[in-house]
């Protein structure tokens, strides 16, 4: 997978992506102090406690130099998902590797997922419910349809 994670530079104007940080960090303008390994340093415009935050997580602010106002943050509805149900998951965050994914249980916001087939009993538990895409369960059953039980 290419690396998406954005760039930015001393003195950027940046917003906290509302899809994977929590509300209170929705609304504000910050502006980049220092360029860490990983992290990024971040201060509020209006002056306050700054943050250590990844890349990943940052979005540029908008041009015209106006602050997204905390409340008019909009947030995708995604339905709930049936326990069982096969997804998949894609975040350049996301460490579990590609597969075929059976969820546990949906907190609404978070996930319970599990590997189809195992993986040694690992179990991966909040993943962010923005990262989860469902799949098809006609397109698993006809791909499976010519298989045959074992003798």
């Amino acid at each position: 997978m290419p690396d998406t994670t954005p760039s930015f530079a001393v003195g950027d104007k940046v917003i906290c992506n509302p899809e994977e940080t929590p509300a209170k960090y929705h609304g504000l303008v910050f502006t980049v102090e220092k360029i860490l390994p990983v992290n990024i340093a971040i201060r509020p415009l209006g002056g306050g406690r700054g943050l250590r935050i990844h890349p990943s997580l940052l979005l540029p602010a908008p041009a015209d130099g106006t602050t997204p106002a905390a409340n008019a943050v909009t947030v995708p509805f995604h339905p709930m998902l049936s326990p069982g149900a096969a997804v998949t998951v894609a975040s350049p965050r996301w460490k579990g590797g590609n597969g075929l994914y059976i969820v546990l249980n949906d907190n609404v916001d978070t996930v319970r997922l599990a590997l189809l087939g195992g993986d040694e009993h690992r179990v991966w538990t909040k993943v962010p419910r923005s990262w989860i895409t469902a799949v098809d369960q006609q397109a698993i059953l006809d791909a499976v349809a010519g298989l045959r039980r074992p003798a």
